[in-house]
């Protein structure tokens, strides 16, 4: 198996911060200081920050050292529009080929959420990890690998898992609805669950952080 280069594994780590919260958004760091911490030198940093510059989570200022960004609401907006767009896509391509496995899947998952939701108590992060698996899971039916990968990372760069407002109050009985008609939607048809997730897009644009 071929090692990882040394950019790639700055990336990777760098990425990691971000996403988790060890960098925090709208702080400031340095090409130094992360050399330190994953003890290498600042070649395979450097090109790693520029990768993660041109994929929007960081900016290199000659004087102000490498920035965290801050996602703006339409930066947010526009990325959200993607996650939900590469998910129609998947699903209207897989609808004829494909149906009954997207018929099972959607069984499965309801099933799923139902468990989710009868549980003692309710935890939002579980649900939005649900979301995800399922968005994910209907894209990963139509066999697309690089629509797989643009979904995760897509996903990362609004920092999905950080995001659980939409399932508590006051908005956990829409977003619990909302969620229940979409996974409820492909058996009815594919106009009915196109119309489900743009429903699920207007909640989550309007509860992200």
């Amino acid at each position: 198996m071929r090692t990882p280069s040394l950019r790639h594994h700055a990336y990777q780590s760098i990425h990691q911060w971000i996403v988790s919260g060890q960098l925090p958004k709208g702080t400031s760091t340095s090409e130094g200081a992360l050399s330190s911490m994953l003890d290498m030198s600042r070649t395979p940093v450097r090109a790693a920050l520029q990768q993660l510059e041109q994929e929007g989570y960081v900016r290199i200022a000659p004087k102000h050292g490498v920035i965290i960004l801050d996602s703006s609401s339409q930066r947010v907006s526009d990325l959200l529009e993607i996650l939900i767009s590469l998910v129609l896509f998947s699903v209207h391509a897989a609808w004829e080929l494909k149906h009954q496995e997207l018929l099972e899947y959607s069984s499965k998952q309801l099933q799923s959420f139902r468990v989710l939701l009868n549980l003692d108590t309710v935890d939002a992060d579980s649900l939005v990890i649900f979301e995800y698996g399922y968005m994910l899971g209907l894209i990963r039916i139509g066999r697309n690998e690089e629509m797989s990968v643009q979904f995760q990372n897509t996903a990362s760069r609004v920092f999905w898992s950080a995001n659980n407002k939409r399932w508590k109050a006051p908005y956990q009985a829409e977003t619990t609805h909302a969620i229940g008609q979409l996974l409820m939607a492909i058996p009815i048809g594919l106009g009915a669950f196109r119309e489900s997730l743009f429903l699920y897009l207007q909640i989550i644009k309007r509860t992200w952080l």
